[in-house]
């Protein structure tokens, strides 16, 4: 029988060596090739500065196998999640994972790996751990069984992860990654996230249905079982002669501050949590994990920011963020270079102790003027720059919690009808977006515009308004820079990315404003058709008309994200090219037609308010 067993104390892993300088780790999910072989050259620019890394971990294809047939948003969470056994598994688990899938994903691995060689960069593994397994393995191997890490309101069948504390389990992953060392040796860091989308450890405080595990296994704490995983894969790592550095994303893990603590403890040599007087850890990166699915934007104020200190930092590790949408989107090539140039900047110039925001602004006028070649553009972009900043500021102060990508997108809020009464679109009308609506209840897919992954969300329109006001300033300031020719195209597809990203806003705070309306309407709306009553009014019942103003808004914002699109905004979306690819996170390749469909289901359904709620009359 298996149980559940601490390894032997203290024992020696012979191959250790702490992280030393300054290390760039680089996050991109590209598995095109040639898209790849740019960032590496891009970011080969750093190496004079630093030890330079690049995620090498990205899947070669969706894991369709582990999305239930009967579908699942919580599954598509984790479809793209990179981990060990979906490259080299462990001969235990490979008979439940598809063949064909790991051969793809391996190949595409060491291809990146050549590539990496050619340009003098190192490897890195970024996924998430433990992550699920399939239910089959754990019928084969009860006693491997873990912590259930799914999200109950989120997910339409259970996924367990199995239980670090059982030897067999810890044998497991030094074996897969012996395996892959051995075969890409290029990887020398991994890194990972656990405790959401797709990952746990038995009994963590946050894990999504509650504290939960093997009874046996109880009695550890967080420190001792995230201790058990790191050093099962520093073992692997021990079998291969090769050093390995492991770092635990804080900021994406869910841990209490008492298990933060915990864990800080118990961190084994050349492996890192929250960063310590030793090692700093920075975080960097683009903007479209907080404007996807709109590529083409960079804020360069942000980034100044976030590197002000970047020259004093010798021994710190810096990861470049260049995904979004849980790696189903990566930033433009043309943006890359100009985060990669940003950076060399900064770390070429002598650093400026401590910094200020004066230096910053001083900072972003000499990169504007870098980009464009001269002194009045340079001052235009400037403006430009700004502008935008001082937007994006205000959306972070003002209402954070509203993404494009939960909001805009899980929800369909983008290419979804805005109508009185959902409950009368046909299930023809519904066919193109409801099944794609992030929800485990199709009623509340269709009648709540406002529950986001099982909650309840709202925002003041007007706030919203105010930020969309803010970005389509800042992209006619954009449209009037007069830049190099090689610079001044990138300027006129950022105020195209601008004013696509400021339509899913506006979209956000319409659906918002809308079923506030349906909410104080309820009874209403959900009773039979009626005809209003025969009084007199010049505005009828008092949400008649704010409610076909909110309608009509809706229709216009649409219209114009038509226009976008077909004039050249398209290659500015993140969107799927082939309909499999289509789902909770991912937009349709028929995405243009969809918003068509949108806009003609409004207007067909544009009186149905008048069988509700009474019409002006006099």
């Amino acid at each position: 029988m298996i149980q559940a067993n601490p390894p032997v104390p203290n024992k020696k892993i012979t191959v250790q060596k702490t992280e030393e300088g300054r290390v760039f780790i680089i996050h991109t999910p590209v598995n095109d090739l040639d898209e790849f072989r740019k960032i590496a050259r891009q970011a080969a620019t750093l190496k004079p500065y630093g030890k330079v890394k690049i995620n090498i971990a990205a899947l070669a294809d969706k894991s369709f196998h582990e999305i239930p047939a009967k579908g699942s948003s919580w599954h598509e969470y984790a479809s793209s999640n990179p981990t060990p056994f979906k490259f080299f598994p462990d001969a235990k688990l490979a008979p439940f994972i598809p063949a064909e899938f790991i051969k793809k994903n391996r190949q595409l691995m060491l291809d990146k790996a050549k590539i990496l060689r050619e340009y003098g960069l190192e490897g890195a593994f970024m996924g998430y751990e433990p992550n699920f397994m399939p239910a089959a393995f754990f019928d084969a191997y009860p006693a491997m069984l873990g912590p259930r890490v799914d999200h109950p309101r989120r997910s339409a069948e259970k996924a367990f992860a199995p239980c670090v504390s059982v030897k067999e389990t810890r044998e497991m992953y030094t074996s897969m990654m012996a395996e892959m060392l051995k075969a890409v040796p290029e990887i020398t860091t991994l890194t990972f996230k656990t405790n959401d989308a797709g990952a746990g450890i038995c009994w963590a405080d946050w894990l999504y249905s509650g504290p939960n595990g093997p009874a046996a296994c109880k009695h550890f704490s967080m420190g001792e079982r995230v201790k058990m995983l790191m050093d099962a894969y520093k073992e692997g790592a021990n079998k291969t002669g090769k050093a390995l550095s492991i770092y635990m994303d804080a900021g994406s893990s869910n841990f209490s501050e008492a298990e933060r603590a915990d864990i800080e403890k118990y961190l084994p040599e050349n492996c890192y949590f929250q960063g310590n007087a030793e090692r700093e850890i920075i975080n960097t990166g683009g903007t479209l994990s907080s404007v996807y699915p709109v590529t083409g934007i960079i804020n360069p104020a942000a980034l100044v920011r976030q590197l002000r200190n970047i020259g004093e930092k010798k021994n710190s590790t810096i990861f470049i963020g260049l995904r979004a949408a849980y790696d189903r989107g990566a930033e433009r090539s043309d943006i890359t270079q100009l985060i990669f140039q940003i950076i060399e900047k900064k770390l070429k110039e002598p650093a400026v102790p401590g910094g200020s925001s004066i230096a910053d602004l001083q900072e972003l006028q000499q990169v504007s003027e870098l980009w464009t070649g001269n002194n009045q553009g340079g001052a235009d972009l400037f403006k430009a720059f700004v502008a935008l900043d001082e937007a994006m500021s205000y959306k972070s102060s003002t209402f954070p919690r509203v993404h494009s990508l939960y909001w805009g997108v899980t929800e369909r809020l983008i290419n979804r009808p805005l109508v009185i009464a959902p409950q009368r679109l046909s299930v023809a009308e519904e066919s193109y977006f409801l099944p794609y609506i992030f929800n485990v209840s199709e009623q509340e897919a269709r009648m709540d515009y406002m529950d986001v992954h099982g909650g309840r969300a709202s925002v003041a329109p007007e706030v919203v308004n105010n930020f969309v006001r803010r970005l389509k300033v800042s992209a006619d300031l954009f449209d009037k820079v007069d830049a190099v020719a090689i610079r001044k195209d990138f300027f006129k597809r950022m105020a195209i990315s601008l004013r696509i990203y400021a339509s899913v806003m506006r979209s956000c705070a319409n659906f918002s404003a809308a079923q506030a309306i349906r909410d104080r309407d309820g009874v209403a709306l959900n009773g039979p058709v009626h005809r209003p009553d025969k009084d007199p009014s010049w505005t009828g019942h008092p949400d008649f008309i704010p409610f076909n103003n909110i309608m009509r808004d809706e229709l216009d914002n649409t219209a114009e994200l038509i226009r976008l699109l077909e004039n050249g905004g398209l290659e500015l979306l993140v969107y799927s090219k082939n309909r499999v690819y289509e789902d909770r996170f991912m937009l349709g390749p028929d995405i243009i037609l969809q918003l068509k469909k949108k806009r003609k289901i409004m207007l067909d359904h544009w009186q149905d308010i008048e069988d509700y709620l009474a019409s002006p009359f006099k």
